[in-house]
């Protein structure tokens, strides 16, 4: 049975792999700063193998709890480590290296400064790149430890969380409706997102066979909208008036809260070059059935209060 390590198995990202790995049959050892908490334990119990280990630990921590492992899903976390994301991705790939994993699935991002020629700085995607670019070296020096690829696009999960739409009263005629803001220009490209749950059964069938995705990035897109479009469809799914309200990124950049300025670039980025820029969009869909965004809210129950 193949042994794929799960990083971030509590997370988003991880959790859809780890669960998706599971339904496919590979035995799942899942790491987590936390072996206690709710999600860590419901793994446990679907069958996961619990190891406590943390992207900041030594090589030599890291490099023991991946001993064993055949293959190994990694996403990193600029937001908890900031610019130590980049310090601490080169150390786990150097630590797979060194554990024996044969196949290496890293969860990247667009090079956004190197695409639009230093114009935007976004480093939670590029420090990924830079973790992109020294798994593809440690693989040209040792063919025997292939490394793949998967993007992510805008996450869907944002329209219940940082993007929820706002309730609005209308001061003369007392009509509520419910502001959906954010910097995606209706001017420019419409915006790639996904569920991230869909992640997962698209990494399942890249661990399935590591010789066709080697060196191979899959992005995924479940939707590719604009604003209005998006407050379109969240109107039919909940009955309430949603209206878009774009905000220039420039103007998004002041609003205070950490990551703020970082966010504005992405999105400037976004409307500009897309999530994906050249990249094919296409391959994830032949992969897995992705979720579109009516689907997404269906699926979810959304709903306005």
């Amino acid at each position: 049975m193949t042994v794929v390590t799960v990083f971030g198995s509590t997370g988003a990202q991880g959790g859809s792999v780890a669960r998706a790995l599971l339904k496919e049959g590979f035995k799942v050892r899942a790491l987590t700063r936390n072996p206690e908490s709710e999600n860590a334990k419901k793994l446990q119990k679907e069958g996961a193998e619990i190891v406590k280990c943390d992207d900041a630990d030594p090589k030599e921590a890291i490099e023991k709890a991946l001993k064993g492992s055949d293959s190994v899903f990694c996403v990193t976390n600029f937001w908890a480590y900031f610019q130590k994301e980049l310090e601490y991705g080169l150390n786990i790939a150097n630590a797979a290296l060194a554990a024996g994993v044969k196949h290496f699935v890293f969860s990247g991002l667009a090079p956004c400064k190197k695409i639009s020629g230093g114009r935007y700085d976004v480093p939670h995607f590029d420090l990924k790149h830079e973790i992109e670019e020294h798994l593809r070296k440690l693989s040209k020096e040792n063919p025997s430890f292939v490394t793949s690829f998967v993007y992510a696009p805008f996450y869907m999960q944002n329209f219940k969380t940082f993007f929820a739409p706002k309730r609005t009263v209308n001061e003369v005629t007392h009509d509520v409706s419910y502001v959906l803001g954010m910097p995606s220009d209706p001017k420019m490209l419409p915006l790639d997102m996904g569920d991230i749950d869909d992640i997962g059964s698209i990494v399942a069938v890249m661990m399935k066979d590591p010789t066709k995705y080697s060196g191979k990035i899959i992005p995924f897109s479940g939707d590719c909208l604009r604003g209005e479009k998006i407050a379109e469809i969240m109107s039919k799914a909940t009955g309430k008036k949603v209206v878009y309200n774009f905000i220039e990124p420039k103007e998004y950049a002041q609003f205070g809260f950490p990551g703020a300025a970082e966010m504005a670039q992405m999105f400037a980025y976004y409307n500009e070059f897309g999530a994906f820029d050249k990249l094919d969009k296409t391959e994830a869909s032949k992969i897995t059935k992705l979720t579109n965004l009516e689907e997404f809210l269906k699926k979810t129950n959304f709903q306005l209060e």
